[in-house]
């Protein structure tokens, strides 16, 4: 137990550091968020972490106007579909039942039928996603529902609300991911140590 605990707050420590540097105008690959791998490998923290970012997520999509490069009606489903998702899984959170799993599974579908357009390169069909806000939110319910795969998919949760793009950088870690990096960090160590982050970092220095 107390090497466990070490090693989450090595994790935390290091998530910390990466949000402090790119803070900094420090620019990475994406892949350095594979540390939130370990802290996901138990299912059940998983799930907490994934409904806490697409909660996150689905509060700042709900007021937003639509955007320009979708209709109002098509917006307007996106925002009911992940509005319905948080209420899903935060029911499935208080009480993980087989009739709750399989409702998550029949809005996981409709959450996939939604952006279910592909474009053909050379390479092969692409999925183009029209909400990258909707993505995260059908990505955590993947993980919920794939417990045996929580590391994983609790990885590609976070590597979605952590990603950005700027024509300077490029896309992956940059300094606009700085309080997204942040917000991973602190909820991890609300949930290991229940403290905030910056007062756990300020003990723990001492």
């Amino acid at each position: 137990m107390k090497d466990s605990t070490s090693k989450a707050a090595a994790k935390i420590r290091k998530l910390a550091q990466i949000a402090d540097q790119l803070r900094g105008g420090a620019v990475f690959s994406i892949t350095r968020l594979t540390t939130v791998k370990s802290l996901c490998e138990d299912p059940e923290a998983a799930a907490q972490f994934v409904v806490h970012l697409a909660l996150l997520t689905q509060s700042q999509m709900s007021p937003r106007p639509c955007p320009d490069h979708l209709a109002p009606a098509k917006w307007t489903r996106f925002q009911e579909l992940a509005a319905d998702a948080i209420r899903q899984m935060e029911s499935y959170l208080a009480e993980w039942t087989g009739d709750k799993a399989a409702s998550l599974r029949v809005l996981l579908l409709a959450l996939q039928g939604a952006q279910n357009q592909h474009k053909n390169l050379e390479w092969g069909p692409v999925r183009i996603i029209e909400s990258s806000e909707l993505f995260l939110i059908e990505t955590a319910v993947r993980c919920i529902l794939s417990p045996t795969d929580s590391a994983y998919w609790g990885y590609r949760v976070a590597r979605e609300y952590a990603e950005c793009y700027d024509p300077r950088y490029g896309t992956g870690l940059i300094p606009e991911s700085a309080p997204m990096v942040q917000e991973i960090a602190d909820y991890w160590c609300r949930y290991r140590f229940g403290k905030p982050l910056d007062e756990w970092l300020t003990r723990s220095e001492v």
